[in-house]
């Protein structure tokens, strides 16, 4: 459900959720302009495996376009940071994964702290792709508001009923997702987490071949494994694919974030 004016969306639909209980703690980070319904299947997936799931809100979002464009692509980040030390002041092991700019702010927070165990970067950009990324510093000071188009690239288009995201963009809110991602472009070889890559080859929004760099520039990590899902579009937590890929997500996570064993019974 994408919002074509300014009005703000129903606060209910749109607000933060926390699924699960345990020592395992998993951050959902939702892309720019969206909000946390979209990783909900993801979060019940990861709940049920016996993860404590958390997706935050972030600043600027789920709530009006003129909102975000008084954010900056830092406020982003703080957030996810703060999101993350309250997960890791209750979990032995916490995990993130982001969709499409919430995958690229999985990077960046995996960059600086060590404490992330793994990460999923679904349809992350580390470029923005087109003739305009380059103008948006100039564009931003004459074109306040971008609409985005009704063309939907997802395998099922009533998919697209499960993200609620702006169909109103401030262009000065896309010139920091460029920014953003300028930063953790240069940033990946930083990073020492195992990281899933995972990204749909219709994604019209987002370039894949992204999701090739990003594994490419991933020299340091402890391991690496790309992804590439022919049927699916943008949002691949929601679009055809989206059972496999909760299901491959848990497995990751799985593997180097596994469920502490039971105590050993007393006696043996």
């Amino acid at each position: 459900m994408t919002a074509r004016t300014l009005a703000p969306f129903d606060p209910d639909a749109v607000r933060p959720w926390h699924l699960g209980e345990g020592r395992r703690g998993a951050l959902l980070i939702h892309g720019f302009a969206g909000t946390p319904p979209e990783l909900r299947r993801l979060g019940e997936v990861l709940a049920s495996a016996g993860f404590r799931s958390h997706a935050p809100v972030l600043p600027g979002h789920g709530t009006t376009p003129k909102d975000l464009e008084r954010t900056r692509w830092q406020d982003w980040a703080e957030a996810v940071e703060a999101a993350f030390d309250d997960l890791a002041s209750e979990c032995d092991d916490v995990v993130v994964a982001g969709q499409s700019m919430g995958g690229t702010l999985a990077l960046n927070l995996a960059a600086h702290d060590l404490r992330v165990r793994a990460v999923a970067a679904l349809a992350a950009p580390i470029w923005l792709s087109g003739p305009l990324p380059p103008l948006l510093p100039l564009i931003k000071r004459v074109v306040r508001w971008h609409r985005a188009g009704d063309d939907v690239d997802l395998w099922h288009p009533d998919a697209v009923d499960e993200l609620y995201s702006y169909g109103m963009r401030p262009t000065r809110s896309i010139d920091e997702l460029r920014r953003l991602c300028a930063v953790v472009r240069k940033q990946l070889a930083e990073i020492r987490a195992p990281v899933l890559v995972m990204h749909g080859e219709r994604d019209r929004s987002i370039d894949p071949r992204c999701a090739w760099e990003i594994a490419r520039r991933l020299i340091g990590s402890e391991a690496v494994e790309l992804k590439l899902l022919p049927r699916s579009g943008h949002a691949i937590s929601v679009d055809v694919d989206r059972d496999s890929v909760n299901a491959e997500i848990l497995q990751w996570f799985e593997r180097f974030a596994p469920a502490p064993r039971a105590a050993a019974t007393a006696g043996r």
